[in-house]
C-alpha cells in the first residue's frame, strides 16, 4: 500500500501544523452561522486550508497563494465578522518568503483594507473595540517586516561568522606558510652549509699542502667533487621548486595516452627494480586513456616517488603500480610492502626538506623531491597524498587528476 503524502514537507518541522491548528477557532465560530451563510463560509475555509498547504509545495506560486489567503481573510471579515481578521496570524509567517517589493504591496493593501473595515465597525459607537482589532492589523501589516528583518539579521550574522572563520583560516594558513618558509630557509642553510664546509676543509688541506699521499689526494678530490654535485643538485631542485611555487608559472599541457606514458616511466626504472630484486605488480588499462598533461613535469613527479620507493625499501620488496579511471578523475597509485612511513609525518611528507626519518638526513637526497611532486600535481589541478595504512602493502602514494 502506498503511504499517504504528508501535509507539509519534513524540513518544515511541526510549525505549519501548529499554525494550521489555529483554524479550529474560526471553524468553531463558522459552525454557529445560519445555513445560508454557513456553507459558503465553510467553502472559503476549506479553500484557505488547501491553499495554505500548497504554499509549502509550490513555491513558484507563493505570491498568488498568499494573495488568495489575504482575500479570503478580508472576505470573511467584511461579510461575516471583523474578528476573522485574526486568521492573518495563521499565514503571516509565510509572508517573509516574499520579495521586499511584494511584501510592501501586500502588507500595505491589507493594512488599508483592514483599517477601513475597523473604522466602519467601531465608529462612532464602539471605539472601545479598537484594542481588539490592533493585533490583527499588526500581524498582517507590520509583523512580516519584523520577522523578515530578523531573518535578514540572522543571515548577516551567519555571513559575518563565516567571513570571520575564513579570515581566521587564512591567517592561520599565512602563519603556517611563514613558519614553513622560515623552516625551509633554515633547512636550506643547513643543507648548503654541510657540503660547503666539507669542500672548504678538504680544499684548504690540499691548498696548504697538508696532504702528501697521492691516493689520499685523490680521495679528497673525490669528496670535493661529490659534495659540489650535491650542492648543484640542491640548487637545481630549489630553482624548480621556486618556479613551480610561483602561481603565474605556466605548464605545457598536451593530450597524450596516459597509460602508455606510465608504462614508459616504469620501463625506465625496471633495471633499478631488478637490481634490488623487487617484484612489480602493475595494473594499467590496455585501452588508451587520453589526458592533457605536461609530460616532462608529470614524469618528474612520478619519478620522484619511484626513486624514493627504490631507495628507501629493502630488497625483494613488492611494488604496486596502478592506473584507475573513474567518471570524474584518474587515480595513479604507487605502493609497496616495504619499510613503511611513520603516520605522524604523513601530513608533512610533501613539505620542503621533510624526510621519512632521521636516518635519511645524509642519504644524498635534497629533501625537495616530494615537495616538487606535490607542486607539479597541483599545477594539474590534482591531489597527491600518502596512505600509511593501505589495503595492501605498507605505503601507498595516491595521485588524483581531474578529468574536467
Amino acid at each position: 500500500m502506498n503511504k499517504l503524502n504528508p501535509l507539509f514537507p519534513k524540513e518544515e518541522g511541526i510549525f505549519p501544523y501548529i499554525y494550521l491548528a489555529n483554524m479550529c477557532i474560526p471553524l468553531f465560530f463558522m459552525l454557529s452561522e445560519p445555513t445560508e451563510t454557513l456553507y459558503p463560509g465553510l467553502l472559503l475555509l476549506f479553500i484557505f486550508v488547501i491553499v495554505y498547504r500548497q504554499i509549502f509545495w509550490s513555491s513558484r506560486f507563493i505570491i498568488l497563494f498568499i494573495v488568495i489567503e489575504l482575500v479570503i481573510t478580508l472576505i470573511l471579515s467584511y461579510f461575516y465578522n471583523p474578528l476573522y481578521l485574526y486568521i492573518v496570524f495563521v499565514f503571516s509567517f509565510l509572508m517573509v518568503r516574499l520579495q521586499w517589493k511584494w511584501l510592501y504591496w501586500l502588507c500595505g493593501s491589507y493594512a488599508v483594507l483592514s483599517l477601513i473595515l475597523i473604522y466602519k465597525t467601531i465608529f462612532p459607537d464602539n471605539l472601545v473595540l479598537i484594542v481588539s482589532f490592533l493585533p490583527p492589523v499588526f500581524g498582517g501589516a507590520i509583523l512580516p517586516f519584523v520577522m523578515k528583518a530578523s531573518l535578514r539579521y540572522k543571515e548577516l550574522n551567519e555571513d559575518l561568522r563565516r567571513v570571520a572563520e575564513e579570515l581566521k583560516v587564512k591567517s592561520e594558513e599565512k602563519e603556517r606558510l611563514e613558519e614553513s618558509k622560515k623552516r625551509m630557509l633554515a633547512d636550506l642553510s643547513h643543507d648548503l652549509k654541510t657540503p660547503m664546509t666539507t669542500i672548504q676543509g678538504y680544499s684548504k688541506a690540499l691548498y696548504d699542502g697538508f696532504v702528501q699521499d697521492e691516493e689520499q689526494k685523490q680521495r679528497y678530490l673525490k669528496y670535493i667533487y661529490d659534495k659540489s654535485i650535491r650542492v648543484t643538485d640542491l640548487i637545481d631542485e630549489l630553482f624548480v621548486f621556486s618556479k613551480l611555487d610561483n602561481p603565474d608559472s605556466q605548464i605545457n599541457k598536451q593530450e597524450k595516452d596516459l597509460c602508455e606514458f606510465l608504462r614508459q616511466v616504469v620501463v625506465e626504472y625496471y633495471e633499478q627494480f631488478d637490481e634490488k630484486e623487487m617484484e612489480l605488480s602493475i595494473e594499467i588499462p590496455s585501452e588508451r586513456v587520453v589526458f592533457s598533461f605536461d609530460q616532462k613535469l608529470l614524469y618528474r613527479a612520478i619519478s620522484n616517488i619511484l626513486e624514493n620507493t627504490i631507495k628507501y625499501n629493502p630488497e625483494q620488496t613488492t611494488v604496486y603500480i596502478s592506473l584507475k579511471v573513474s567518471k570524474n578523475h584518474l587515480t595513479i597509485e604507487i605502493g609497496d610492502n616495504g619499510s613503511g612511513i611513520h603516520e605522524d609525518i604523513a601530513d608533512t611528507l610533501f613539505d620542503p626538506f621533510v624526510r621519512g626519518d632521521k636516518s635519511r638526513m645524509n642519504d644524498g637526497g635534497t629533501g625537495l623531491g616530494l615537495a616538487i611532486t606535490k607542486k607539479i600535481i597541483e599545477k594539474h589541478n590534482g591531489l597527491v597524498y600518502v596512505d600509511t595504512k593501505p589495503l595492501r602493502g605498507s605505503t601507498n602514494f595516491i595521485i588524483e587528476l581531474p578529468l574536467t
